[in-house]
C-alpha cells in the first residue's frame, strides 16, 4: 500500500516558546492517527526557531493534510503552519 510522506515546518507563536513542551504537544495531539517519525529543530535568527515535522500516513481518503493542519493550528504555540515537502512513497 502507498503512503504519503509529509514534512511540515511550524514556527512558534512567541519568543520564549519551550521547544520541548511544543513537540510533547504536537505529537499527543497527531498521534495515533498521524504518527510523527521525527522532529527537527531549524534555526530562524535571535534564538527562534522552527520546527520541521515528518509524518507518514497511509494513501486513503481517511487521511488528510487538512485535517493535519487543523490540529496543527489548533496547538496554543504554533503561530504559523507551512507544508514544506509531501510525496507518494511505496512499499
Amino acid at each position: 500500500m502507498a503512503q504519503i510522506y509529509y514534512v511540515y515546518r511550524v514556527t512558534p507563536s512567541r519568543e520564549d516558546v519551550d521547544y520541548e513542551k511544543l513537540k510533547q504537544a504536537i505529537k499527543g495531539k497527531l498521534e495515533p492517527k498521524y504518527p510523527v517519525k521525527g522532529i527537527e529543530e531549524e534555526e530562524i535568527g535571535f534564538g527562534i526557531k522552527a520546527l520541521k515535522i515528518h509524518i507518514v500516513i497511509p494513501e486513503s481518503d481517511e487521511y488528510t493534510s487538512d485535517e493535519i493542519e487543523n490540529i496543527l493550528s489548533q496547538i496554543e504555540d504554533i503561530g504559523g503552519i507551512e507544508l514544506e515537502y509531501f510525496t507518494r512513497v511505496s512499499f
